[in-house]
């Protein structure tokens, strides 16, 4: 057995840590544009990568198998933004800060500021970017994509701030593209819910084909929105304990989606600050966490305890269907330390290095287990996401306002994959060699998946995936939706199958795009999820 530094008490220990690379820039955002491809933005500030013209760098495109990276040409300030997806695979950033000119090179205000990135394969992509596409400022927004392959953009603020307050709250939305529904409109919750409504979750909520409402939490509190019609349909109870949102930044997400309740949908927030007070920043973090049934009758928060609390935490859905929490701050808010070095004055403090494993499906009290502890501690702007192995990819911590090299907390630039329990047991892997790249909702599609010879025959379930947009313990647009598989065949060549999976029925339960489709044999992960365009 080993134990953990913060909290007594055996830890199971389960799963391997291993620094792979460098990131180039700090991770303050990122998110997986192809399978082997991980996009790492940053605020304009100094870091090791440098551009063509040795100006100092804030984005990279990093290769997950060779463990390098690319330096792309960002302009604007991406300090504090968002993002999503559109059907076609681009992805769309918007917000941001204000100009920097003390870094070694001119970034121009991203406040407003929408960009475009497409992958390619032969690594001459880069950004495309609009200072004003956003009709009003946005720090601290939130991106989600609509079933009707539109991108809902909501909140934030109109500059950076600590807390948010009436002066530069924008409580308003808009959608991307505007379409003919061009402007800004008022979303009167984001005034309810101040000072703390930054990043609010959102999540699309799943249900019949034609249901087009959006779940939407901040602070302690959250309501259904219907975005055809533009109002609330639903008041949720207020959940206990103190607020979830920045910076007493807790991390939410839509459960695991399953054709077997009817995708009957769940939310679970956790953690988080309790007090932005000068006393309240050595506060324990909120060891508490509450789970929500969104389309029950009577829909009441279910409380639990979070085993290891933490503030600043990130949640990361794996390919069976569990959740990883990791990352984050024993006690504190989020915010930069201050003062000089060693900065014995911190906003967030005492690391939490090792991750917790939640099962959404065991009863209450028996759901979570703790496993093996990284070394590495990921403060303030730390992210981490699935990819398409199964693996978890986790980087950043940055709890300075530029670049620094020293102190307890140093911008960090190591990179670690965490492999999860389900990769380490002696289960054959299965392999994916055919599989169609576009696929329709509700319909049923055949892959063919191989296993080691002489394996026994597979026991195959799948889900398909989308891994989202990370930053500041958001997962924008993240879900999980597990699929019925119709058949396994044996085929004629040996140790080969033919599976035969139903899809999601519509855009409701999964938007269009590209995803991710996870097999998975007995529970273990596939060697590699399949990207599929569902259309």
């Amino acid at each position: 057995m080993v134990f953990d530094k913060r909290q007594a008490g055996p830890v199971e220990g389960q799963g391997d840590w291993k620094v792979v690379g460098a990131t180039g820039v700090c991770a303050m955002h990122f998110v997986l544009t192809a399978p082997t491809k991980i996009l790492i933005i940053d605020k304009a500030e100094k870091n090791v990568a440098l551009t063509a013209t040795k100006d100092f760098a804030h984005s990279v495109e990093y290769d997950i198998e060779t463990n390098t990276y690319r330096v792309l040409d960002l302009k604007t300030n991406t300090f504090c933004s968002a993002g999503a997806f559109l059907p076609n695979g681009t992805l769309v950033e918007t917000g941001g800060a204000e100009q920097i000119t003390n870094t070694g090179s001119l970034s121009q205000a991203g406040f407003q500021s929408i960009r475009l990135f497409d992958s390619c394969s032969d690594g001459k992509c880069d950004w495309t970017e609009f200072p004003n596409g956003l009709n009003s400022a946005r720090w601290y927004n939130t991106m989600t994509p609509l079933p009707d392959g539109r991108i809902f953009i909501l909140g934030g603020s109109t500059q950076s701030t600590g807390v948010n307050d009436n002066k530069v709250n924008n409580p308003t939305f808009e959608f991307y593209p505007p379409g003919d529904k061009k402007g800004d409109f008022v979303f009167p919750f984001l005034n309810d819910t101040l000072p703390y409504n930054l990043y609010p979750f959102v999540h699309v909520l799943p249900g019949p084909a034609t249901q087009t409402q959006v779940f939407i939490f901040a602070n302690t509190k959250s309501l259904l929105w219907d975005w055809k019609t533009e109002k609330i349909t639903w008041n949720y109870p207020v959940i206990p304990g103190p607020p979830r949102s920045y910076p007493l930044t807790g991390t939410g997400l839509l459960l695991p989606l399953s054709y077997e309740n009817n995708y009957a949908p769940e939310f679970l927030v956790c953690g988080g600050g309790k007090s932005t007070s000068t006393a309240g920043l050595f506060e324990a973090a909120d060891d508490t966490c509450g789970r929500i049934q969104l389309s029950a009758a009577n829909p009441t928060w279910e409380m639990d305890t979070f085993v290891m609390p933490r503030v600043m935490s990130d949640n990361v859905i794996l390919a069976d269907g569990k959740v990883l929490f990791l990352n984050g701050a024993g006690r504190g808010v989020a915010g930069y330390d201050k003062g000089t070095p060693p900065f014995t004055y911190h906003q967030a403090s005492d690391p939490v290095l090792t991750p917790l494993l939640y099962d959404p499906a065991a009863p209450l009290g028996k759901r979570w287990s703790r496993l093996k502890a990284t070394t590495i501690p990921r403060m303030y702007h730390s992210v981490a996401t699935l990819v398409p192995d199964g693996r978890v990819f986790v980087a950043g911590s940055n709890p300075n306002e530029n670049w620094r090299a020293d102190g307890e907390y140093p911008s960090e630039y190591r990179a670690e994959m965490f492999t999860p329990p389900y990769l380490l047991g002696t289960t054959p892997r299965l392999t994916v060699t055919a599989f169609p790249a576009t696929i329709a909702y509700g319909a049923s599609i055949s892959l063919t998946v191989t296993l080691p010879a002489g394996s026994p025959a597979p026991k195959v379930t799948a889900a398909l995936m989308h891994y989202g947009f990370v930053t500041h313990s958001q997962h924008m647009g993240q879900r999980y939706v597990k699929l019925e598989v119709v058949s396994t065949t044996a085929a004629t060549t040996a140790d080969t199958y033919t599976v035969t999976i139903k899809t999601p029925p519509h855009s409701v339960i999964m938007a269009p795009g590209r995803h991710y489709l996870h097999l998975l044999n007995d529970g273990t992960p596939a060697v590699k999820a399949v990207q599929v365009t569902l259309a």
